[in-house]
């Protein structure tokens, strides 16, 4: 078997892109794009939440076992808990690709199909999302947003980004 075939046992977390995919105006990007990247803060934050949790469950699980067993099946409950949530705050965030536009919040998401939104736009320091039907959601672009806290430019080059995303489709 040539090396060109043969994928890495975790290949689904570093997809290849597609030889054979046209890189002219043929091409769509069906993949989410977060946009923007993640600031260093969330970054720190999320790594720092990721490793004091795994620190305390190894700690909790070992005094859990050691002292009564009836006691883990609530603190394994607990971790748990706190385990979806750390994984689904790693997703949050504003998405796109050639199709729409997704806003994954903590516990909802939020999305649109390119042709059902009117207009992107700035309000105060916060990208809002406009469809035909008048409903709006704000996305996770904003000038307070933890992700791009004290970097306008960041800010302005992702709220450029999404609206032309939204103009072209």
């Amino acid at each position: 078997m040539n090396r060109e075939h043969r994928r890495p046992i975790f290949g689904f977390l570093w997809p290849q892109p597609d030889p054979n995919a046209p890189v002219d105006d043929a091409y769509e990007q069906v993949r989410l794009v977060r946009v923007p990247g993640r600031g260093p803060l969330r970054i720190a934050i999320l790594v720092a939440g990721t490793v004091g949790l795994t620190l305390l469950t190894g700690t909790a699980l070992t005094a859990a076992i050691g002292t009564s067993w009836p006691l883990l099946i609530p603190v394994a409950a607990l971790i748990a808990t706190f385990l979806v949530l750390l994984l689904r705050s790693w997703s949050i965030g504003t998405y796109v690709n050639d199709a729409g536009i997704a806003v994954q919040r903590l516990l909802r998401t939020d999305s649109a199909r390119w042709s059902d939104v009117s207009e992107v736009m700035d309000e105060s320091g916060l990208v809002i999302v406009t469809l035909r039907s008048g409903r709006r959601f704000s996305t996770h672009i904003s000038r307070r947003s933890i992700d791009l806290l004290g970097r306008s430019e960041a800010y302005d080059m992702a709220k450029l980004s999404l609206q032309r995303w939204g103009e072209h489709r």
